[in-house]
């Protein structure tokens, strides 16, 4: 594919093949916008365990990386065929040295949306993106500069949530933390209770493993104990300077018991004594109150998401989210299955749900 002359005719814009994997690494961990969900371990993860076609995009311009899309294309049974920037992910859509450069990105996409019939191409940005195109408002994120010292975390947190992880410490003691795949079942298995416990299905576990494969060090998975059983747990990714917290979950009564509180202080002392200076607490949307109020209450700000849409009919841009009307008697109904059904349902409807 070829960029429109009226933008910027010096840049080409072609699929990304397995040659340009080091570039494409490269130019997402230079670019001030990357994110880890850019790599393309992330992509090589979704396509390994999820089997969406790949489609990604490259610009560039006089043989030199100038810009780069991870796409998928995923057939859902729910809003059809559709291309996504990019699944199981927060944080996704183009980076690119310039907007025009993007501009041209952003044309091919939509040019790709037209040939293989898809509905709308979604772009997850972070930051604004300067494209003029339909934005959802509907997430936040929340993200914090660490102290400099181990020992400074527990006293830079708020007052009530310094209170509640030294409680959650004098009855759990300190937990177990592990780089790679040691922890990853462990997490997965409470990842899985979670969601359906707040009535949304699972992901793949092999995703899980394929990741923390791929990922290696900086895959970190930190797991607190009740009485030797497992009672709360996080997988988090490490991304230069920073720390991502990303799949997670808790019994109820490690909740009760401070669990999560003694997870993340101890996952931020861990960060900071590793060398990083970033806490992103991750997405969470505006109408899912006990996450949002949670990282409040660990004294992180909300910053909106700039989630774009190409849809191919105006205005066609649909809710896939588990609050959506259409999805919540389903949700009602997934809370009271059990775990042996809702797993491995969960793995097959979230290929649908990206």
């Amino acid at each position: 594919m070829v960029a429109g002359d009226a933008i910027d005719p010096s840049v080409q814009v072609r699929p990304l093949q397995q040659a340009d994997k080091q570039a494409w690494g490269r130019y997402v961990l230079d670019h001030p916008a990357g994110t880890v969900f850019h790599l393309p371990q992330w992509s090589a993860a979704v396509e390994e365990s999820y089997g969406h076609r790949p489609a990604h995009l490259g610009a560039f311009a006089a043989d030199r990386m100038v810009g780069v899309l991870p796409l998928f294309l995923v057939k859902s049974a729910f809003v059809g065929k559709v291309l996504v920037s990019i699944p199981y992910a927060t944080y996704g859509g183009i980076l690119a040295d310039s907007l025009p450069v993007a501009q041209v990105i952003v044309g091919c996409a939509i040019a790709l949306r037209g040939q293989l019939g898809c509905r709308y191409v979604e772009l997850r940005h972070r930051e604004p993106s300067g494209l003029d195109l339909p934005e959802v408002d509907r997430y936040d994120t929340f993200r914090k500069q660490l102290p400099p010292r181990a020992e400074d975390v527990l006293p830079s947190l708020p007052r009530k949530t310094r209170a509640a992880a030294r409680k959650g410490l004098d009855i759990l003691g300190p937990p177990a933390i592990a780089t790679g795949r040691a922890l990853v079942d462990a997490v997965y298995d409470l990842y899985s209770a979670n969601v359906r416990r707040l009535g949304s299905p699972n992901y793949r576990r092999s995703l899980f493993h394929r990741l923390a494969g791929l990922y290696d060090q900086d895959c970190v998975c930190v797991l607190v104990r009740d009485g030797g059983k497992p009672a709360a747990a996080v997988m988090s990714f490490v991304f230069r300077d920073e720390i991502v917290p990303y799949f997670s979950g808790s019994t109820d009564e490690g909740m009760t018991k401070n669990a999560n509180n003694v997870m993340y202080l101890k996952l931020m002392e861990y960060a900071v004594a590793r060398g990083l200076r970033w806490f992103d607490f991750n997405r969470t949307r505006r109408d899912n109150r006990g996450p949002h109020a949670f990282k409040r209450y660990h004294g992180f700000e909300p910053t909106p998401l700039h989630y774009q849409f190409c849809p191919a009919r105006p205005g066609d841009v649909p809710d896939l989210t588990p609050s959506a009307r259409k999805f919540a008697l389903a949700g009602a109904v997934w809370r009271k299955l059990p775990l042996w059904l809702t797993r491995p349902v969960g793995e097959c409807v979230t290929k649908w749900i990206p």
